[in-house]
């Protein structure tokens, strides 16, 4: 059966040479071991199971690699299918989702799906929203939120390929069907099973509310009530210092450490839309720099200047601190917050250094 894979005696069994025959290849009593350890993993646990069956086909292939021509060559490539099969079993029976469309063709169709999932996507009241970047809808299509947007493995995202193609298959089957079982055909099996063990965090209403940020005549404060301080946190583009922020549509901050595959702006709000959303620097209370950095979201100059906005509503002098109203994937460059909000989030004349804040010590 396409699930079952040979036990170790069965696998001797179909490797021995003869009634005399005693084990003498490293390659083959590499296999044997694996086969061994594989036999004891509980099957309930999904991911132990499918690194072991990874382990036991990288043995099979060193096997075959050197010793193709053999009565236990073709032994070793039928365990090697049988793993295969097993692997790509569990693998593909691991993603669930939503369907997003049929093919390339279905585009149109896949955007309906996605959009009722993205909260709060209309504006209103003349405030701008920005949904989640479609190049990251599969955060939000697939259950547990595997991050399979970003470029994976040196090669493109998985849903770029999909877009690319000319298949009828929609998002979910495409990668049961196509990607990864060829990725595990590929040899990049563990790699695979490395970034869907992790899973985008997307927070419900008591998580979020841990992560709430407020401003009381000027100063930031976390929601404990206590001053807010970035000294701990980072971000992938800013580094220690930083946190990342988005500005929920009611006008609510929340603000978090950012880990790639991990915690990303898509988390606050579960894939909702945002009025802002980028990287903030706040040193015991006192807000010292921000940018307009969003992978996720993608935001424009109206976002910073919103965010900008919020903070002179609350309090915050926006003279002195450092604002990087520059989109996305550029090298951030820091003006004075002031002149920004008054160019309308545009590019300052004074130019001014990168904030670093220093941690806390326990």
């Amino acid at each position: 059966m396409q699930d079952k894979i040979w036990t170790l005696e069965k696998f001797k069994e179909e490797s021995n040479l003869g009634l005399f025959y005693r084990r003498s290849n490293p390659y083959l009593i590499e296999i044997d071991r694996l086969l061994k350890e594989y036999e004891a993993i509980p099957k309930k646990l999904v991911e132990t199971e499918v690194n072991a069956l990874l382990l036991i086909c990288n043995a099979c292939r060193i096997y075959i690699d050197r010793r193709p021509a053999s009565h236990r060559g073709g032994a070793v490539l039928a365990l090697y299918t049988q793993t295969i099969r097993r692997a790509n079993l569990l693998t593909t029976q691991h993603i669930i989702g939503h369907s997003l469309g049929q093919g390339l063709q279905g585009w149109a169709r896949a955007r309906a799906v996605v959009k009722p999932l993205l909260q709060g996507v209309a504006g209103s009241n003349g405030k701008a929203h920005y949904m989640l970047d479609e190049n990251y809808w599969p955060e939000i299509a697939i259950e547990n939120h595997f991050p399979l947007s970003r470029p994976t493995f040196y090669g493109p995202s998985p849903m770029a390929l999909w877009k690319n193609s000319d298949t009828h298959l929609n998002f979910i089957d495409w990668l049961r069907e196509y990607y990864i079982p060829h990725l595990i055909n590929q040899g990049k099996g563990e790699l695979l099973w490395e970034r869907l063990s992790q899973g985008v965090s997307y927070l419900d209403s008591i998580q979020r509310a841990d992560k709430l940020i407020y401003i009381r005549d000027g100063i930031v404060y976390n929601s404990r009530h206590e001053k807010f301080h970035t000294g701990n946190m980072q971000t992938n583009t800013m580094d220690k210092g930083w946190a990342i922020f988005v500005m929920a549509p009611d006008n609510k901050i929340y603000a978090n450490t950012h880990k790639i595959d991990v915690f990303h702006h898509s988390s606050f709000l579960s894939g909702g839309a945002v009025q802002a959303a980028g990287e903030i620097a706040v040193d015991n209370g006192h807000v010292v720099g921000i940018t307009n950095k969003s992978g996720h979201y993608k935001p424009n100059k109206a976002s910073i200047v919103r965010i900008l906005y919020w903070l002179k509503q609350h309090g915050v002098s926006l003279s002195g601190i450092a604002a990087s109203p520059g989109p996305s994937g550029l090298i951030p460059l820091f003006y004075d917050a002031q002149e920004v909000w008054s160019n309308g989030g545009v590019n300052g004349t004074q130019w001014m250094p990168i904030p670093h804040i220093s941690p806390t010590i326990n």
